[in-house]
């Protein structure tokens, strides 16, 4: 073989493993969602947590001004001096969908006097979506308000939904948890009981009900 053969085998040689090695490359990368661009809306799931984590120094709720589909400031006096569970969700979260129905049912058996459950969407590009996509997926009985300015981050940081935060008589979010839960059942509907009975944050992991 002359020594441009030779060059142009070895050449050849050389392309086949490399193309060999990208393929395997591209087989073998993980499964994973692009990180969002900074500013861009949060995404769902992120660090997903199995029990509430108590927030300290307690933020004040009343520097959320959520709005209502129309773009009319929400009327907030209806949740005063009432415990709450507030998910902050979206319609584009799968994670979110799931859990609907299950705070719908929540707000059905504690809802009252002492108890409200409340959703606000973030960063939602349709806002007269919320309320029809509520009744769609079992939370016809909730709040359809929406934090299209954001005004959740004066008070925590939000990184991923959905998050529910937990929100004294007095107005002042003293726990929060990232990732859907069974608010209806089990340890995050006892969880839930406790913080509207005294005020407690429980550590107990809220594992999904059987």
């Amino acid at each position: 073989m002359s020594g441009n053969g030779k060059l142009i085998a070895a050449l050849a040689l050389v392309l086949l493993v490399a193309a060999g090695a990208a393929g395997w490359l591209l087989t073998a990368a993980p499964d994973t969602a692009p990180m969002p661009a900074p500013g861009s809306a949060p995404t769902s799931g992120g660090a997903i947590l199995d029990r509430l984590s108590p927030v300290a120094p307690a933020g004040n709720f009343a520097l959320v001004a959520p709005l209502r589909p129309d773009g009319a400031q929400a009327d907030m006096a209806a949740f005063r001096g009432k415990a709450l569970l507030v998910n902050l969700w979206a319609t584009w979260c799968a994670p979110c969908i799931e859990e609907l129905p299950a705070l719908g049912r929540l707000q059905e058996t504690l809802g009252g006097d002492h108890f409200a459950v409340v959703t606000i969407a973030l960063d939602e590009p349709d806002a007269a979506k919320v309320a029809p996509f509520l009744a769609q997926h079992g939370a016809g009985n909730l709040p359809a308000l929406i934090d299209g300015n954001r005004s959740i981050d004066k008070v925590m940081k939000v990184s991923a939904l959905p998050t529910s935060i937990l929100v004294d008589r007095d107005g002042m979010i003293r726990a929060s948890l990232t990732g859907d839960a069974d608010w209806d059942c089990g340890a995050a509907l006892e969880a839930v009981k406790a913080f509207v009975m005294d005020g407690s944050v429980s550590d107990t992991p809220l594992s999904a009900c059987e």
